[in-house]
């Protein structure tokens, strides 16, 4: 009786963590696109994943952008290839709105009202809203690759923000760069850029309250 309960303890342990790198990358991004973010954590290494990624929403429109963001994550898993270090490295093609042209727009569409010499007052919660919940609403595709460990309890991500920046199409990045706006055009697909997962914590509100 005690080496059956064992076996079922294993097979559950298996069963939480993904059987196969590419299993657990998917298992984790459809715990986020869920918001069950306990879950996700079950995924990674990550012991303080689930708090950093809180969902405590300072205003209606930083609510309302990471509920757009959240509804329009769409993900294909590429490909998984084994590392010298015994890790694998899963390569996930992300599409999602691309926060960068949102943003862009706001900022072009206050310019011109600034100096149109109307006197009307732009509504920049108004704007955002239309923009994101339009059906024409601005998207991309980018690349991430998500390092995939195996331990005693199976596969578990070493998740970088990068990884959490691709899935969010560039929120933290664009934040990070606002008085860059415009001065590339967005790649259809992004494998090396955004954060360093090695020097920046994994907090995708935290940008946002930074710059109220």
């Amino acid at each position: 009786m005690k080496k059956l309960g064992l076996l079922l303890l294993t097979l559950l342990l298996i069963v939480s963590c993904g059987k196969d790198p590419k299993m657990t990358v998917d298992k984790f991004i459809k715990s986020i696109q869920t918001k069950k973010f306990e879950q996700a954590a079950k995924y990674t290494i990550n012991d303080e994943f689930s708090k950093d990624m809180n969902l405590k929403y300072d205003n209606k429109t930083q609510q309302l952008f990471f509920e757009s963001l959240f509804k329009n994550m769409k993900y294909e898993i590429i490909s998984s290839e084994k590392q010298p270090d015994n890790s694998y490295d899963v390569k996930v093609s992300v599409e999602n709105i691309d926060v960068q042209k949102v943003f862009l727009t706001i900022y072009q569409k206050l310019f011109q009202e600034a100096f149109s010499g109307k006197g009307s007052k732009l509504s920049v919660e108004d704007e955002f809203k239309k923009i994101l919940e339009s059906e024409n609403v601005p998207k991309s595709k980018n690349e991430t690759t998500f390092k995939v460990i195996e331990t005693s309890k199976g596969y578990k991500i070493d998740v970088s923000s990068e990884n959490i920046d691709v899935l969010f199409g560039k929120f933290n990045s664009t934040l990070s760069n606002l008085n860059n706006l415009g001065e590339e055009e967005n790649s259809i697909k992004s494998t090396d850029g955004g954060l360093n997962s090695s020097d920046k914590p994994i907090e995708p509100l935290k940008q946002l309250n930074n710059n109220q």
